[in-house]
């Protein structure tokens, strides 16, 4: 038998529609916090995304614990 690798594991958030003070750094703070991950613990929270975001740092996510919000967003899809 092989041993299970386990999955990349990451921290939701829990901001619900609170407006980010900065666009630019709330969108590299998501990149940041999903990149590679497979498991959200917690609330997988897509808000105020810009027309231009590239959301493919969202691909890997497999499982999400909490809920996911997708509002305020100006992004036409997610990859």
């Amino acid at each position: 038998l092989t041993p299970r690798s386990l999955p990349a594991v990451c921290t939701g958030t829990d901001m619900k529609l609170l407006r980010p003070s900065s666009p630019e750094s709330h969108y590299e703070t998501l990149r940041h916090l999903y990149q590679g991950c497979q498991v959200v613990q917690g609330n997988l929270e897509l808000t105020f995304l810009p027309p231009d975001a590239d959301t493919a740092f969202l691909k890997d996510i497999k499982e999400v614990q909490g809920y996911v919000l997708l509002a305020e967003n100006q992004v036409s899809r997610l990859e």
